[in-house]
């Protein structure tokens, strides 16, 4: 039990942490720093690693075992899952994710400071949802068998998916404003457009209108 509440309160702490130091109203004096985003992804990795520790500690007992059926249904969501998640990829500047354009922009040219948020994009799966790598991460989460130390992995990383979509649409909205809640009314949070029964029977009545 005492491992479970260790990493139980690791996993928080690092979700909580996370959250604090990918918001630019927080730390906005250094967020756009040309070194900043390439700080973030690493401290990001590197203090997975304790939490990976903790899991490793903990017991494999089983809380979930699917048939046969279920399994390969699951496997075919996991496979999707990711195939989506890469595909979307395509569609951002991952350059500028890991931090890597910000240091070129300094070593070439100097640039001491660096905007991740100079467009908004709403290309590829961001057509259909406007967090495509949360609906991807928790579609991973959940398609996997399931030990009682994953339900407990899963149901933090899903509040926190939800936590963090939540605070990074403050983000754009102040950023983009009109351009970024006109983008929110016609596309949905976290469940695609093909998937969300509102926007499937919001289609299915316009058509029929």
């Amino acid at each position: 039990m005492g491992y479970y509440l260790i990493f139980c309160s690791y996993l928080t702490f690092y979700c909580i942490l996370h959250s604090i130091l990918a918001d630019p109203f927080v730390l906005r004096d250094i967020y756009y720093k040309w070194w900043y985003r390439g700080f973030y992804v690493f401290q990001s990795l590197f203090l997975l690693i304790p939490a990976i520790y903790f899991y490793s500690k903990l017991p494999s007992e089983e809380f979930f075992h699917p048939g046969f059926a279920v399994k390969i249904f699951l496997r075919a969501v996991f496979a999707f899952a990711l195939i989506f998640g890469i595909y979307t990829a395509k569609f951002y500047n991952n350059a500028s994710f890991l931090g890597l354009e910000q240091i070129r922009q300094y070593l070439y040219k100097g640039t001491k400071e660096y905007d991740l948020h100079r467009e908004l994009s709403m290309d590829g799966t961001l057509k259909y949802v406007r967090h495509p790598y949360y609906f991807s991460g928790l579609l991973l989460l959940w398609s996997r068998p399931l030990y009682i130390k994953d339900l407990v992995l899963n149901v933090v990383f899903t509040l926190y998916f939800i936590i963090g979509s939540i605070n990074e649409e403050r983000k754009l909205k102040n950023i983009f404003g009109k351009e970024y809640v006109d983008y929110c009314r016609n596309v949905p949070m976290l469940i695609p457009k093909f998937l969300n029964p509102y926007y499937i029977f919001r289609k299915l009545f316009k058509n029929n209108g």
